[in-house]
């Protein structure tokens, strides 16, 4: 049945239309190849061909931007956003059209020294190294006096928005909220006040663990589940169950667990839909208040596995065609069948 769902926290709605997804398709997702012999400046031993690194993961006794490391943060060569401090002063023009300069940080964290294979598939030692490094970095980015927010993403696949093959994710910060995190923030107090609880996103997650329907699994120390109004045919999001507004106040013992949770995650939407591309999204408010403190970080993982069309654009409303409930029961089997 074709449904209006609206979520709970931002007060967004989709549509889901499962039966929409039985159109002919001739964009059929076809899984990419890496090149046998890669042109790739993010592979060891061309460490010459990018910016100098602002953090590493190493062998004792290597010598800086040099080959015998496991995982390397640089700045971006193409930023979003421009690492210097702000020139000019905002500039509004006639009839309210205004810029202000983009300023910010954009580091890329190279996951491993081999082209090949990406996150879901490293060693879990190295997935471990990956997920504390970026944690460390949010935790750095996160102290620094013109960071408002800093973005941690992953872009996996052609339809992702990634331009290299080579397994990396990417930080980016900007000096004020991100428009994503206002609306969480403004809907997750929107919520409290109603519910009467301390956590929008505590509440969210009882909810859904109640129901149980959408959940793939409950650990003690991370429940994943999809969406009620998931706007991505199989999103999922994965919420720690300590409170921290920040994935930089992560515990070793927390970014352990998301290291074996989320390859595993993913594996299973690769099982499901070969050659799959996807991102995955960590944000993280910094300016102090009571607001950010009632923050509840966590990762949400969107597959690009539909296009937005024209109605989807126009109209505001992403369409759905996989319900959320069909998505987590897929997901909740195959990570069953994988365990």
């Amino acid at each position: 049945m074709t449904e209006f769902r609206r979520d709970p926290i931002t007060g967004r709605c989709v549509i889901v239309v499962p039966g929409r997804s039985a159109r002919p398709n001739e964009h059929a997702v076809i899984a990419p190849s890496a090149p046998i012999e890669p042109d790739c400046p993010f592979c060891e031993g061309n460490e010459a061909r990018t910016p100098s690194e602002v953090a590493v993961l190493a062998s004792p006794g290597r010598r800086p931007n040099e080959r015998g490391w496991y995982v390397r943060t640089i700045p971006n060569r193409f930023p979003t956003v421009a690492a210097e401090p702000p020139g000019p002063e905002p500039h509004e023009g006639p009839l309210g059209f205004e810029s202000r300069p983009a300023f910010g940080y954009h580091e890329v964290v190279i996951e491993s020294p081999s082209h090949a294979p990406l996150l879901p598939f490293l060693p879990r030692e190295q997935v471990l190294r990956v997920m504390r490094m970026c944690r460390d970095r949010v935790r750095y980015l996160s102290e620094r006096a013109d960071v408002g927010s800093v973005t941690l993403f992953e872009n996996a696949g052609p339809e992702s928005g990634g331009s290299l093959w080579h397994p990396h994710a990417q930080l980016v910060t900007v000096p004020g909220l991100s428009p994503s995190l206002e609306e969480e923030l403004e809907g997750a107090e929107r919520y409290r006040q109603r519910s009467g609880g301390d956590c929008a996103f505590e509440e969210v997650r009882r909810a859904e663990v109640g129901d149980g329907a959408r959940v793939l699994f409950d650990s003690g120390g991370f429940t994943a589940y999809a969406p009620f109004a998931s706007g991505y045919p199989f999103e999922v999001r994965v919420l720690p169950s300590r409170h921290a507004p920040s994935f930089g106040n992560a515990t070793d013992a927390e970014v352990d667990e998301l290291a074996e949770r989320l390859p595993a995650l993913l594996r299973a939407l690769l099982a499901l839909v070969p050659g799959a591309s996807y991102n995955f999204v960590v944000r993280t408010p910094v300016v102090a208040s009571e607001a950010r403190d009632r923050y509840h970080w966590h990762l949400d993982l969107y597959p690009r596995l539909v296009r937005p069309d024209g109605f989807d654009i126009g109209s505001g409303y992403p369409v759905n065609t996989v319900t959320p409930e069909v998505a987590a029961e897929a997901l909740r089997t195959e990570l069953g069948a994988k365990r």
